[in-house]
C-alpha cells in the first residue's frame, strides 16, 4: 500500500467518526449508587412460644450488604423511612397456601445516608414467618432478597440508585442461592452500525486500491 492510499485510508477513517458521531453507543450509564448482597451467612429458624403470630414459623436470615459509590466523592441519599432490617424479603411457595411476612420497624421519617467512595458494607439479621406451624426448615420455593436504596427517588429526591437482587431456591429442602454482582463499565463499546461502517470503508479503499494497481500494470 503506497504511502498517498494510506494518508487516504486514514483520512476517510477520521472524517467517518467526526461525521457520524451517534454511532457511537457509551453503555456506561449506570446509577451512581448500587446495592446488593454479597453473602447469606447463615439461615435458622427461630423459637418464640410467645410470638403473637400463631400457626406460624419465624426464621432469620444474616446477610452481608455491600453498597457501592461508583463515584469519586462522597453520595448521599434519602430514604422515605429508617427501617430495621433495610433488607427486604419475599417469596412464592411450591405450597401456595403458605405466606411469607417480614419482621421490621421503619421510623417514617425521611432519612439521609451518605456513602464513601468504593464500597460500604453492612451486616443485617433478616427475620420473618411463614405461615405455617411446626416448619424445621425453609418451605419450597423462590426466595427474593434486595436491599433498597433511595427510595425517595420517585418523589424527586435524587437519582434512583441500582438495586441487585439475591435469590435462593429451595427445591426437596435443598438450597441453592444465587447472587448478583456490581458491574463497573468505564470504557464506550462501539455499536455494530460504527463497526459495519469502518469495513464497508475498508473494502471499498481495498478495491480501489486493486482496481489502481491494475491500471498502473497496464500502463
Amino acid at each position: 500500500m503506497d504511502n498517498k492510499f494510506s494518508k487516504f485510508l486514514v483520512v476517510t477513517l477520521i472524517t467517518s467518526i467526526l461525521i457520524f458521531p451517534s454511532v457511537l453507543s457509551v453503555s456506561g450509564d449506570e446509577p451512581i449508587i448500587a446495592s446488593r448482597i454479597s453473602e447469606i451467612t447463615e439461615i435458622s429458624l427461630i423459637a418464640v412460644p410467645n410470638y403473637n403470630k400463631p400457626n406460624t414459623t419465624l426464621f432469620s436470615i444474616n446477610v452481608t450488604v455491600e453498597i457501592l459509590n461508583r463515584d469519586d466523592e462522597n453520595q448521599t441519599v434519602t430514604e422515605v423511612a429508617d427501617c430495621y432490617p433495610k433488607v427486604c424479603i419475599n417469596a412464592s411457595f411450591v405450597n401456595q397456601s403458605l405466606e411469607l411476612g417480614p419482621k421490621a420497624l421503619c421510623d417514617d421519617l425521611f432519612t439521609d445516608f451518605t456513602y464513601s467512595p468504593n464500597i460500604t458494607t453492612e451486616y443485617e439479621i433478616v427475620r420473618f414467618y411463614i405461615t405455617q406451624s411446626g416448619l424445621s426448615q425453609l418451605p419450597d420455593g423462590n426466595y427474593t432478597l434486595g436491599r433498597p436504596i433511595n427510595t425517595a427517588s420517585k418523589y424527586g429526591t435524587g437519582e434512583p440508585a441500582e438495586v441487585l437482587l439475591t435469590f435462593i431456591q429451595v427445591i426437596s429442602g435443598a438450597i441453592n442461592i444465587t447472587y448478583t454482582n456490581f458491574t463497573i463499565q468505564t470504557l464506550p463499546e462501539v455499536s455494530l452500525a460504527f463497526t459495519s461502517q469502518l469495513v464497508t470503508i475498508f473494502l471499498i479503499s481495498s478495491a480501489i486500491l486493486v482496481i489502481k494497481r491494475k491500471r498502473t500494470k497496464v500502463h
